[in-house]
């Protein structure tokens, strides 16, 4: 029997993050997800595995350098980490690691679910020393933040010290009694995306509501927020706003109130934000751009010193000018990097990574290091030292268990963590391949398989992702959270295979890949994952009944596009956190700082576009879809839990059987965590082994 699709503005009452008419909408659809999927034989063996990974896996920690070695240490224990300290003294060997704050503890005593944010953690440690950090702490995963001044010597927050409730806060030392902070928790002005639109420096020992306002953001700017300039008792500290996802400016604040206006090109992306060495601002060009009286091409690195003793004329310079078919794929993840007196950067050419450092001699920038990365492998580079030329960087790759190194400036290396392997690396293949999507654009793809599962008499299981926009790409590393992290060992050890989709919108092949499928030409990216699918079919590795699509945030749209315009390619999908409503995507989370990116629905061109490849909109009755799994936390309030509801129940109103939600209270815009979250992420695993068999 077929049933009455309802108005679009029927579905518009689950956005609401938190209304209890929509939690408990949510609740139900949860509970009835779990009581499908978890008595399920394939759920029930994915969750024993996983119990028995937590227990003997320790997961990689996270590392950060600012005057002394930090990492963020996190077991079954201890889920939201222990951040601990260690030495690192000039040339000598790393200290013990010494437990500083337990942030589970810390969360149990003001009865909290903190979350530690990492962002820009080498901005919030202040001093030589390393005496005091600015803890940022989310409840539950949200990307609200509150703000907690901790004594690192004596072991406990500060009495008196900086402490502000919860909102969109980043911050800065300007020196041990001063702090550069964005914050509207007195009402004050925010941007489009709900962003704090005004800076303000907060002097020790007085009330936030009478910080001194020193800078204010236009009110339609997408994003602004605050950041360090240099050692944090400089006295200056780094505003920086995207006025969208493409146009950056940033100003300089001194601790009298001055504000600088920095002189760098405005076209720039957003997923790279600038970084400062030895009093240069470095940023990386978007688009062609005369510079310093030269073309140069989009993914150049230039730079501004802001020294008051530079004349104007000498203050701008060229830091690096990739080599023609050179990238930089992964810059906005872990490519890219300063230290004391040096840039750090990987690039990509001919598929092969290396890492480069830069430093500044006789009025122009020269290579000092260019090391290669073995094929297939990934760098990354995890964190700059403002205090040294020390560097930690990581190795990996999708076979390659991660290796963390602390670089030092004359290119020997200490390894301070080495992950187990979680699979025999024998047992595997990987392949680069190549398709040509539907208009003659070359798209690469990497399958990893099992070498006892190929052949066309023999088609397995195998799950495909990707992502395609911002100009972001996956990187290639050992069980990267994006692929699920060690909840893909049972996928693989059941026989499954994993194919990584390396399609327009992201950055593996420069800005213009990136262009290439941005507002209108969105459909290209989608074409180009449909072109990989279909050859893995072609070639008998899988079947369509055999072939699963997952992705997150964007790429959970990526997958939910799927489901819709070609249900027929697909048996199941898994759409985590993602967006589905293009046409209400601005009115929900931070939607509205993504214009540049989607296009704007108030505009009936793009509007037309947008609901042409839009999840939600395009669910039909007499369509037999895929099986759905949508997952969202109540508490991501970057894309929103409205669309992963709305999806869900649309699917549902049409008769499709096999739809389901799970929303998780907490965890945020990274909900899918295999470490705190076993029972989703068995769930999802155990719903691909089910309906991909």
């Amino acid at each position: 029997m077929t049933r009455p699709i309802k108005p679009d503005s029927s579905y518009t009452w689950l956005e609401p993050q938190e209304a209890p008419e929509c939690l408990e909408w949510a609740n139900k659809e949860s509970i009835l997800t779990a009581s499908k999927l978890d008595p399920l034989p394939h759920t029930q063996y994915v969750q024993k595995r996983l119990r028995e990974l937590i227990s003997v896996t320790i997961r990689c920690p996270e590392h950060w350098i600012a005057g002394k070695l930090f990492r963020l240490r996190k077991d079954k224990l201890n889920q939201q980490g222990v951040l601990e300290i260690a030495d690192n003294g000039p040339g000598g060997a790393q200290g013990d690691w010494d437990p500083v704050v337990d942030i589970d503890e810390l969360g149990r005593q003001e009865d909290r679910n903190f979350e530690f944010s990492p962002l820009g953690f080498e901005g919030r440690v202040l001093g030589l020393d390393a005496s005091r950090i600015l803890l940022l702490l989310s409840n539950g995963g949200s990307d609200l933040v509150e703000l907690r001044e901790f004594d690192v010597r004596q072991r406990r927050l500060v009495p008196g010290g900086f402490r502000t409730g919860l909102g969109r806060i980043t911050v800065a030392w300007m020196d041990q009694d001063h702090i550069l902070i964005n914050h509207a928790l007195n009402g004050g002005p925010t941007t489009e995306a709900g962003w704090p639109a005004a800076s303000y420096i907060w002097r020790r020992g007085t009330d936030l509501q009478d910080a001194t306002l020193v800078y204010t953001a236009p009110a339609n700017d997408a994003i602004c927020l605050v950041g360090a300039l240099g050692p944090s008792n400089y006295g200056r500290a780094l505003v920086m706003r995207a006025l969208d996802y493409s146009t950056m400016a940033e100003v300089v604040i001194s601790l009298d109130g001055t504000v600088e206006e920095v002189d760098l090109p405005s076209k720039r992306p957003l997923v790279i934000a600038p970084k400062v060495v030895a009093g240069n601002i470095v940023t990386q060009l978007k688009e062609p751009t005369i510079f310093q009286s030269q073309p140069l091409p989009a993914g150049s690195l230039v730079a501004y010193n802001i020294s008051p003793d530079v004349p104007k004329p000498h203050k701008q310079s060229v830091v690096y000018v990739p080599e023609p078919d050179e990238f930089t794929p992964f810059i906005a993840l872990d490519g890219f990097e300063t230290s004391q007196g040096r840039v750090h950067l990987t690039s990509s050419k001919n598929g092969v990574e290396r890492r480069l450092s830069l430093e500044y001699h006789e009025k122009a920038w020269r290579l000092v290091q260019n090391v290669p990365c073995s094929v297939g492998g990934h760098f990354g580079i995890v964190s700059g030292d403002c205090l040294s030329d020390d560097v930690i960087v990581t190795r990996s790759g999708l076979l390659q268990p991660t290796a963390v190194q602390l670089a030092r400036p004359d290119g020997t290396m200490q390894e301070i963590f080495s992950q187990k392997p979680l699979v025999d690396a024998e047992r595997f293949d990987i392949e680069r391949l190549t398709v040509s999507s539907k208009d003659g654009t070359l798209i690469d793809y990497v399958v990893l398989s099992s070498k006892f599962s190929k052949g066309k008499a023999s088609p397995r299981p195998l799950l495909i992702t990707g992502y395609g926009a911002f100009g972001v790409t996956i990187s290639t590393s050992y069980f990267s959270q994006v692929f699920g992290g060690i909840a893909l060992v049972p996928w693989l050890e059941s026989g499954g295979s994993l194919a990584i989709a390396f399609i327009r919108g992201g950055g593996d092949r420069g800005e213009a890949w990136h262009e290439a499928a941005r507002q209108e030409k969105r459909q290209k990216s989608y074409d180009d994952f449909i072109a990989v699918a279909e050859k893995l079919v072609e070639d008998g590795m899988t079947t369509p009944k055999k072939l699963g699509v997952f992705g997150t945030s964007n790429g959970g749209l990526l997958a939910a596009v799927m489901g819709t315009q070609r249900p027929d390619l697909f048996g199941a999908v898994v759409s985590d956190v993602p967006l589905t409503d293009m046409l209400r995507f601005p009115l929900m989370g931070m939607g509205a700082a993504w214009k540049h990116e989607y296009g704007d629905p108030e505009d009936p061109k793009m509007a037309r576009i947008l609901r042409s490849y839009s999840p939600f909109h395009n669910i039909h009755e007499g369509v037999k879809y895929p099986a759905f799994l949508v997952t969202i936390s109540t508490k991501d309030d970057r894309v929103g839990a409205g669309h992963a509801r709305k999806l869900v129940a649309r699917l549902k109103d049409v008769g499709s059987e096999h739809a389901f939600l799970f929303e998780d209270s907490d965890g945020g815009h990274g909900v899918s965590d295999p470490y705190k979250r076993a029972a989703l992420m068995s769930r999802r695993m155990g719903f691909f082994l089910n309906y991909l068999q």
